[in-house]
């Protein structure tokens, strides 16, 4: 049965029947596969907020800045550009869900090896990107 409320333990079950966890050993090794991908998730969003930003600087050089309300740019961003960053989007949304799913294991330690795996990531690829919040500047 599954569970229906936080609790910690090493007998869990992660998105499939198949990764059943009963050892420590591949308890630990399920966290650390965890943390892996939440890190995934952030650098993915990194690597589609750079595409973005480099297209926009292309656009911005080529004096481009008019726009179509509601649909977003003047069509002059090229074709591979705008199916890499929709092919991004949907494995970043994907895993995203994969990963909100492994946390409603109900399992602390799968949830803080997420939240843990997010944060990192966030904090090593996305905390210098284009447009960032990052208050270091600022001071």
């Amino acid at each position: 049965m599954m569970h229906m409320t936080f609790y910690w333990g090493k007998d869990v079950t992660i998105l499939f029947d198949f990764w059943r966890v009963h050892t420590w050993l591949w308890y630990v090794v399920s966290l650390l596969v965890v943390f892996l991908f939440s890190m995934l998730h952030e650098w993915l969003a990194s690597q589609r907020s750079a595409l973005g930003a480099k297209a926009e600087k292309g656009r911005m050089e080529d004096g481009d800045d008019a726009r179509i309300p509601l649909i977003g740019t003047s069509g002059r961003k090229c074709l591979f550009t705008k199916v890499l960053e929709a092919f991004l989007f949907g494995v970043n949304v994907g895993l995203g869900y994969m990963l909100m799913l492994a946390a409603m294991s109900f399992n602390w330690g799968v949830f803080l090896a997420i939240v843990a795996g997010l944060a990192f990531g966030h904090f090593f690829f996305r905390s210098n990107s284009p447009g960032g919040d990052s208050a270091c500047g600022a001071m």
